[in-house]
């Protein structure tokens, strides 16, 4: 089941066999026992990679969850803590907020664990999670994906901010004029992206000029100097619209509210996974009331952490 598992996953025999530190004679036999035993063919060939077939694909999900007991078995009758790595992937608005106290406590509840840390858009964690090249994704929007785990972080809140200066004097801003400011949003494979979008169709009027930006943090700093305006969380901008350095620009239409997830896949390698997504929803600021979050979003993690990561040039 789990040369099964590697061959899916990798896309192919020679792949699973480097993982798996074997050789491609002995994977390909442990496939032939695995079909044998079932009476059916698990693998077909497609192009030059190697996909399950119908009941491959059936077997996948079962072969994720006894593998996934097992593993947590073994922890549990080793009476040791875990070890290993962990690769987390996360969009940038969690990065920059909450991620410090969740990386705290991962490190202290799990001292012997390492955390990897990928920081990207959405929806390239999505498909980062289903490649099995990420463990586990802390993110916003929806994640369709066979067989995965989805625990709830809350929801979050979105309204269009900007430099109080952008604003008409004399009256309320209207759609209309909030289409001919400079919109600066997310990328197109960023779940911000279509809010935007779909708000200007709900209200029926075409933005004049939308930049795009892949990074969250800058997105930010470019409305705070009045470039532009953006669809922003009000919640991690307490600071700015207290002191009066952003603003509330216009409510309607309303948008509506984005949820956030820790999302996994049931993993041989990573049984914590089902804790790591609860610290999560422990640590995660889109609950309740603001508790102990700071006044402006984009404060840098505590250097008492001691983790690796991996800050990839592309961030959300």
């Amino acid at each position: 089941m789990e040369t099964l598992l590697w061959v899916a996953r990798l896309g192919g025999i020679g792949a699973a066999a480097q993982h798996l530190n074997l050789t491609q004679p002995a994977v390909t036999r442990r496939i032939q026992e695995l079909e044998r035993e079932l009476g059916a063919k698990v693998l077909r060939r497609q192009g030059r990679n190697v996909v399950p077939t119908p009941v491959g694909q059936t077997c996948l999900g079962s072969a994720e969850r006894i593998l996934s007991e097992v593993a947590t078995m073994r922890v549990a009758a080793s009476g040791k803590s875990a070890v290993g790595t962990i690769r987390v992937g996360v969009v940038e608005s969690i990065a920059l907020t909450w991620f410090q106290n969740f990386l705290a406590r991962i490190e202290g509840r799990y001292p012997k664990v390492q955390m990897e840390i990928d920081v990207d858009l959405s929806n390239r964690l999505i498909t980062s999670l289903a490649r099995r090249q990420i463990d586990i994704a802390l993110l916003p929007g929806p994640v369709q994906l066979p067989g995965v785990v989805r625990v709830s972080l809350g929801d979050c809140a979105m309204q269009w901010l900007g430099h109080p200066q952008l604003c008409p004097k004399d009256r309320e801003m209207k759609a209309a004029d909030l289409a001919e400011l400079p919109i600066i949003g997310m990328p197109q494979d960023a779940n911000a992206y279509h809010s935007i979008i779909n708000w200007f169709e709900e209200a029926q009027v075409t933005p004049s000029l939308m930049h795009c930006c892949n990074s969250f943090s800058v997105v930010a700093l470019l409305v705070r100097r009045g470039v532009g305006v953006s669809l922003l969380p009000p919640d991690l901008f307490a600071g700015d619209l207290e002191q009066g350095v952003l603003k509330v620009l216009i409510e309607q239409p309303d948008v509506p509210k984005v949820e956030y997830s820790a999302a996994y896949l049931p993993a041989t390698n990573a049984s914590i996974l089902p804790e790591v997504a609860a610290i999560a929803r422990e640590e995660s600021w889109f609950f309740g009331p603001s508790r102990t979050r700071r006044k402006n979003f984009g404060g840098g993690p505590s250097p008492a952490l001691q983790v690796r990561a991996i800050l990839k040039d592309e961030v959300p």
